[in-house]
């Protein structure tokens, strides 16, 4: 199966992907806040729906509630009988006549049964505010007050205050062995009567019937109609999304099929060398999935706000292991799919957009990785600014701005620097490279290039010479300057097995091994540079961008010296392919530009004069004769660029080969 198919069914498989994690129905139509201007048309409800208490409602409904709430006891009528029984048996008077014993007893047995008739409770805090209770008597309830009740010392004192009036001291009688709270907590009915009253309370404070007016056209939304305007939103969002559900299912993945289709035209017209390889189409289509699983966790997680999620890490990836207009333009495609998923998806939209673009034009061409932490900080503070504006514009003043959410953005750059770690192993798992490998491959003590520089010496010059001319031609046509100096110092490594071959590392005066052997036979060692380099990159696990500058930068082309050798010797030539490299063709701008830097730099080195023109002219022939191959025709370069790489090819390659100041010999300066 070629890449363009794969690719083209990894997009599909996707796009349903998305579509399927996506809430049904998950926009609601008008998008208002509080404060602001209702510029839709006038708004009739389309259904009867209830007016929803605020949360702020609700809570003081539930403080009001428990405030309110009025407990349950039950009064045991066996503890007064007891008790009764307990006084007529038990109860003694220490130092009373007989003859008014019976009267003091006969009052204070009067006194006990009335204190049991009302009620005796122990201290508790199970009293509603009010100091009432509900008590379950004989099978009936009724709400009385606590003042109305005894507590165990009040119905002592009672029962002091008869004996007080006999002229009797209490001191030394033992009225508490007859007292016994008969008021006892119910704590089992109280609870479930509590939770009933809770549940019981109404979320709603009033009724919107069908064709009623809900808002008109240029009203400010605020007080009872924005509560009104909520419930319409909460009940068409739980109960009257209109269509059925294979609806539903048809527009989410028809608005996701939309982005998707963008994101892969413009992947392959505009980015072509990155569709070519499959590992870049499949990094790229995770990132898609991960975010959308981000946003609806998030979503669906009440105590967890959008603003946690580092949407900025997309184009943080991209620009890693693709270019900035790639980046642009494929988290722009990222957030469309993730915000309509949101609750307020172009304040979803708006803060992510701005706040990832600081992000990546900070970090674009990063050379060390503590450029990340100034692209953190950049993302961090036009978070802060694009929230403060976007709810600035809805509240039309600081003082409803919900500052909280600051803190929300700050968890969010902590995950973004998180999620950056991942880097690393996308590098391993979809071989890419970043600059920081860049950085580590271009070092000439890496084993490859110090093998190159002791055993090709010459090639090793020639190497550095291509890199330097291919960096600045890339850098002025808006290539990747780093992977191309990267790539032309590797471009080259396949000569280190055959050095003596290449005329670069052949001494001045040394017999050249080509004179001794057919021109075929030549041209099938001098091609075999490329494979060699192909075999040694595999061998020291080189990343296939630098692979690529190994097999393009010769493309298909002829072997021109070997070629017209062998058609001098024989007539005419039965095998052209003996004589062309075994290619591919360049596929990028860099691969591209190093290829025509190789050729240059290779054949300036016979030039007879380095003026101006001799240059010039040498550099047009070279150019002329790859374009006439038609070796930059996946290349993505245009015609001014092909001029500008010219440009810059004349102008290094007179200043390096300038002419000099003949200084005198040391035998001929005498002192002044």
């Amino acid at each position: 199966m070629n890449t363009k198919l794969k690719t083209i069914i990894a997009f599909v498989a996707a796009t349903v992907a998305l579509a399927a994690i996506m809430p049904l129905g998950s926009v609601f139509k008008y998008d208002y806040h509080r404060g602001d201007m209702w510029n839709y048309g006038d708004l009739d409800a389309p259904f009867d729906f209830p007016v929803l208490k605020s949360s702020a409602e609700r809570e003081a409904d539930l403080k009001r509630f428990n405030e309110t709430f009025i407990p349950i006891y039950e009064c045991d009528t066996t503890v007064a009988t007891r008790m009764s029984v307990s006084f007529e048996e038990n109860m003694h008077l220490p130092e009373v006549e007989a003859s008014r014993r019976g009267d003091i007893m006969n009052a204070l047995g009067k006194r006990l049964m009335q204190i049991y008739r009302d009620g005796i409770i122990a201290e508790s805090d199970n009293v509603s505010s009010d100091g009432l209770i509900r008590v379950i008597r004989d099978g009936k309830i009724s709400t009385v007050s606590k003042a109305n009740l005894y507590t165990p010392d009040e119905a002592k004192v009672a029962l002091a205050e008869v004996v007080t009036n006999f002229g009797i001291s209490p001191i030394g009688i033992r009225f508490d062995r007859y007292i016994t709270p008969d008021i006892v907590y119910d704590e089992e009915l109280s609870t479930v009567s509590f939770e009933e009253g809770r549940a019981g309370l109404s979320a709603s404070k009033g009724f919107v019937t069908k064709g009623t007016p809900i808002i008109k056209k240029g009203s400010i939304i605020e007080g009872y109609t924005a509560d009104v305007l909520d419930s319409f939103k909460s009940e068409y969002m739980n109960n009257h999304r209109h269509g059925s559900f294979l609806a539903a299912v048809a527009g989410n993945l028809l608005y996701v099929s939309i982005v998707m289709v963008m994101s892969y035209v413009f992947l392959i017209y505009f980015r072509n060398e990155f569709s070519l390889n499959f590992g870049y189409v499949l990094l790229l289509l995770f990132i898609y999935l991960l975010m959308m699983i981000l946003t609806v966790a998030v979503e669906n997680i009440p105590a967890l706000s959008i603003y946690l999620i580092p949407y900025a890490v997309v184009p943080f990836f991209i620009v890693t292991f693709y270019d900035m207009r790639m980046s642009i333009f494929e988290y722009v495609s990222v957030l469309l799919v993730c915000a309509i998923a949101t609750e307020s998806p172009f304040d979803t939209f708006f803060i992510n957009l701005f706040s990832g673009l600081a992000g990546i034009f900070v970090l674009q061409n990063a050379y060390h990785r503590a450029r990340i932490f100034i692209a953190t900080a950049a993302v961090l503070v036009c978070y802060m600014l694009t929230y403060v504006a976007v709810s600035f514009f809805h509240e039309q003043g600081f003082s409803s701005i919900e500052w909280s959410n600051l803190l929300w953005f700050f968890g969010n750059v902590v995950l973004l620097l998180a999620l950056y770690q991942l880097i690393y192993l996308f590098e391993k798992i979809f071989g890419f490279v970043t600059n920081i490998t860049l950085l580590e491959l271009c070092d000439t003590n890496q084993s490859l290039l110090r093998e190159l520089s002791e055993k090709a010496p010459g090639t090793f010059q020639h190497s550095l010479q291509v890199a330097s001319l291919a960096e600045e031609a890339v850098k002025a046509v808006g290539g990747d300057p780093l992977l191309t100096r990267t790539g032309a110092l590797y471009h080259d490594i396949g000569k280190s097995l055959n050095p003596a071959y290449f005329t670069e590392n052949t001494a001045v005066g040394a017999e050249n091994p080509h004179d001794n052997i057919e021109p075929e036979e030549s041209a099938q060692i001098i091609k075999q540079h490329v494979t060699d380099g192909y075999k040694l990159a595999k061998k020291y696990n080189l990343p296939g961008k630098i692979i690529d500058f190994i097999m393009t930068h010769h493309g298909d082309s002829l072997i021109y010296f070997f070629y017209h050798k062998y058609k001098e010797a024989h007539g005419n030539v039965y095998d052209e392919s003996l004589f062309r490299y075994p290619g591919p063709r360049p596929i990028s701008k860099e691969t591209s530009i190093c290829m025509m830097a190789d050729a240059v730099e290779a054949a300036s080195r016979s030039l007879r004069s380095y003026d101006e023109q001799s240059v010039t002219e040498l550099i047009d022939k070279i150019v002329s004769t790859q374009m006439s191959e038609d070796q930059f025709s996946q290349s993505m370069l245009s015609i001014q660029d092909i001029n500008t790489v010219k440009e810059v090819f004349r102008n290094k390659l007179t200043n390096m080969y300038h002419k000099r100041i003949a200084y005198p010999e040391r035998e001929a300066i005498t002192n002044p």
